[in-house]
């Protein structure tokens, strides 16, 4: 029968080790939260401060105000150097100094007053091609507004009234996240990658290196069944790991400002359920090996790399192939993202996301199920 008493002596022991082995202590507590501030300064984010060039061929007033315009953006372009022709820059382009040349030709100003088509260049550097789109769009954003400006322009001079010139006007909205930040989409992703490495990591060391040293013989001879002593052992690892995911949560809330608009409950509920699938994945794997070298290698392989790939981190599940997608649903970081982002961003209520949450149990509940029954009590 299944004894609260029994797994708590277990726990508190595993505490007492903890506290006794300092370094190992440490890479519980304070690896995760390197590696979330890692992750959140350290992943490319958006582009930012993009160093470009500008050969100006016309050297007018007009050319002078599109450069402008690409110089005055808030901190999207960087206006390294402007040329009067291609020789002067194309060193910093192939050097990878320069990402964007910007050519403004020749009769520039004259074509434009005359309404004559101008043909205006953008050489990217394409190396990236995830940055390459994202300056792309941004310099194509900033030459529609130079273009609606000399529309309106051109309207007001011809006698048509400044309403001519917004006869036709596009106005976009982005639900959400109105300001297109990334960090609003990435961030409940890093909480959870920073989840599925590490404590699944700790968990799975602990329980091999019992098994490799030998001290698991103890509990052979002990009248502490499998259900408690796997319970007991894993609860510290638990407990300690919950309060990281809260903290994480909680910078990214308040240091990177990611909005919490959704039950900070169901939050604080399903961060308990994804961190304890987290350990019962570590342990599940620990009971299959039995030295600390093939439990790290196993971890690693098959927490780490998966969810960075499949779990929707950096794109939407639904916009991969099928094989993939089903690659993503063996993953509990899937469910947790995709609940964390609808809950923290969206503001949804739990019958958008309990699909969501049900998952999460279930992953809990069938590793620790799957834990015990692989684990034997008895050498061999």
């Amino acid at each position: 029968m299944f004894s609260i008493l029994r797994m708590r002596a277990v726990a508190e022991k595993e505490f007492l080790e903890l506290r006794r082995n300092q370094l190992f202590f440490c890479m519980t507590i304070l690896a995760s939260v390197i590696l979330y501030f890692l992750f959140v300064y350290g992943y490319p984010l958006d582009p930012k401060h993009i160093p470009i060039a500008v050969v100006d061929m016309d050297k007018s007033v007009l050319s002078r105000s599109l450069i402008d315009d690409f110089a005055n953006t808030s901190e999207i372009f960087r206006v390294e150097k402007v040329a009067g022709n291609y020789k002067e820059v194309m060193n910093g382009f192939n050097l990878g100094n320069i990402r964007m040349i910007l050519v403004i030709p020749e009769n520039f100003s004259r074509d434009l007053k005359k309404s004559r088509p101008v043909n205006l260049q953008l050489f990217i550097d394409a190396t990236t091609t995830n940055s390459a789109s994202l300056i792309n769009n941004y310099a194509s954003s900033i030459i529609g507004s130079f273009r609606a400006e000399l529309l309106s322009d051109y309207f007001i001079k011809n006698g048509l009234g400044p309403k001519a010139a917004d006869a036709v006007d596009l106005k976009v909205s982005g639900w959400y996240n109105s300001s297109f930040r990334s960090e609003d989409f990435l961030l409940p992703g890093i909480i959870a990658i920073v989840m599925m490495f590490f404590p699944p990591l700790v968990a799975a060391i602990s329980l091999a290196k019992e098994k490799e040293t030998g001290s698991i013989l103890n509990m052979y001879c002990s009248s502490v069944t499998r259900a408690e002593y796997l319970f007991g052992k894993m609860l510290p690892y638990v407990v300690i790991s919950f309060l990281i995911c809260l903290l994480c949560v909680a910078l990214a809330v308040k240091l990177s400002a990611v909005p919490m608009r959704g039950s900070l409950i169901l939050l604080i509920t399903s961060s308990f359920l994804f961190v304890s699938a987290c350990i019962a994945l570590g342990l599940l794997i620990a009971v299959l090996v039995n030295t600390q070298i093939a439990a790290i290698l196993i971890t690693s392989m098959a927490t780490l790399t998966p969810t960075f790939l499949y779990s929707g981190f950096v794109v939407p599940v639904s916009n991969i192939g099928e094989g993939s997608q089903f690659m993503s649903y063996l993953i509990p970081a899937t469910f947790y993202i995709d609940l964390a982002r609808k809950v923290m961003v969206k503001g949804v209520g739990f019958h958008r996301v309990h699909g969501d949450f049900l998952a999460l149990i279930a992953f809990c509940a069938g590793l620790y199920f799957l834990s015990v029954k692989l684990f034997k009590k008895r050498l061999g």
